[in-house]
């Protein structure tokens, strides 16, 4: 509001400030009508604009002015015990694909689907020109068509893809590089490694400057094979040939050439769309032993206790105007957030969009990792964006996660209800999985360790007049 007054002090951070403890000083006076100045009720006069002079009871003047002080707190003072979980959802619950071969030297990825039960009846016109419904029904021909994502996608120039279809048993959740089933009670190896063998259909180019599909022809043999949704073992494998391109599989259609027996001249087209679609790929990243990881496919969560200091003593600055040791109260924590610095992400699982973050409270740590989670500490639904570059070409950027409210709480021991404030945080994608693409930042002990950023408003004591 104006007549507070403006900034007087303020630091600049750099990554040689953010090991060491900093601060910035702001001093803005306020003019602030009163009736009374003995009730504990400073925090709430902040608020107050009006072109007044403090008074106390019997039209005293209230002593001094709020100081509104910032302070870097380094990792080692306020957070513990970061841990890196992964296994969080499938795939599968993408209900899109990846292709990938030798992508940046080292990723393969391949897109596995099964199709829906084809429409059963169809209306044809008959010898005697009359409409009529015919459910006996024979497919001659069709063909796959699959759409990709131009953006998500690295190629610029034409790729040629192979499908096939599968040969044996295969579970869309669970499925991976080298399992066709993993779950509990039934653990089936691929006979080769990568969804093989298959049975070779045929290929298609895709070339993105001419639109964003692809379509491989199939002949009856292969649609009537697909038609049996409970036979297991059909579905199609999807390969890229070409090798250092990533490609996004945003959605697959079966276009099914339909002969009615009312009408065996006419052929009319049916659309089988898409049961269960994943992907596989190899290698799988493996934990990072030092640093931050969020998202990916099966999405990554990074875990870690916080606490928010009770008592500020040492920083010198911090010290001239507020008498220390301090001892911080819940309101008087005007802001709190927490601060990572974005580093490269391992070359093939680079983000090609934006990955948005996501922090919320573990409810018991001792249960991690599949402690239930708090709600969301992030305002709106769709998390803090952080663009994709800050994990490939432009590494090095301060994201900043408030959780102002959660640091009050943290503090006062309690939330709003009542209930013991949860001590640990856990750092997520909003949407898991999103894409086989993660968020990677520098960890505890780098020279761009997480630190939190405190801002405490802080009132002069005041007193009863006599």
């Amino acid at each position: 509001p104006p007549g507070l007054g403006r900034d007087v002090m303020s630091a600049v951070r750099g990554p040689n400030e953010r090991k060491s403890r900093y601060l910035s000083v702001f001093l803005r006076h306020r003019r602030v009508g009163l009736t009374v100045a003995a009730l504990g009720l400073w925090p709430i006069l902040l608020v107050g604009c009006e072109e007044q002079l403090p008074v106390a009871i019997g039209d005293q003047a209230l002593p001094g002015e709020p100081v509104t002080v910032e302070i870097t707190v380094p990792w080692s003072d306020f957070a513990s015990n970061l841990e890196v979980f992964g296994g969080y959802g499938s795939p599968e619950d993408l209900g899109s694909g990846v292709l990938a071969n030798q992508y940046e030297g080292t990723l393969d990825a391949r897109t596995l689907v099964r199709f829906r039960r084809y429409p059963s009846v169809v209306v044809a016109v008959d010898a005697t020109g009359a409409s009529r419904p015919d459910s006996t029904l024979t497919y001659p021909s069709g063909r796959l068509v699959t759409y990709f994502d131009t953006i998500a996608s690295t190629n610029a120039a034409p790729v040629t893809l192979a499908l096939g279809a599968t040969q044996v048993d295969w579970d869309a959740t669970t499925t991976s590089w080298d399992y066709a089933i993993d779950t509990i009670n039934d653990q089936r190896a691929w006979p080769e490694p990568g969804a093989g063998p298959v049975t070779a259909i045929g290929i298609a180019v895709w070339d993105p400057a001419a639109g964003d599909s692809a379509v491989f022809e199939l002949d009856s043999l292969q649609v009537s094979a697909w038609a049996d949704t409970t036979d297991q073992t059909a579905g199609a494998r999807l390969d890229i040939i070409e090798s250092g391109s990533r490609l996004r599989i945003r959605g697959m259609a079966l276009r099914i050439d339909a002969r009615p027996s009312s009408a065996p001249d006419t052929l009319i087209q049916v659309t089988a769309l898409t049961r269960e679609m994943t992907f596989i790929y190899t290698p799988n990243p493996t934990p990072p032993p030092d640093g931050v990881r969020i998202g990916g496919a099966p999405s990554w969560r990074t875990v870690m206790d916080v606490s928010i200091p009770s008592v500020i003593d040492g920083y010198a600055e911090f010290c001239k105007l507020v008498s220390c040791p301090h001892t911080v109260t819940p309101v008087q924590i005007s802001f709190a957030a927490l601060v990572l610095t974005s580093r490269m992400t391992d070359a093939a699982f680079q983000p090609s969009d934006s990955i948005r973050l996501d922090v919320r409270p573990v409810t018991d740590r001792s249960a991690m990792p599949k402690s239930p989670l708090g709600n969301s500490l992030i305002e709106g639904r769709f998390g803090r964006p952080v663009p994709p570059a800050a994990f490939g070409s432009s590494p090095g950027v301060s994201i900043e996660i408030p959780f102002t409210t959660f640091s009050r709480d943290l503090l006062r021991g309690e939330d709003s209800k009542g209930n013991p404030a949860a001590g640990t945080l856990a750092l997520l994608s909003v949407v898991e999985p999103f894409s086989i693409s993660f968020a990677s930042f520098d960890g505890p002990g780098s020279a761009s360790e997480p630190y939190l950023r405190l801002v405490l408003t802080i009132g002069p004591p005041v007193g009863l007049p006599r």
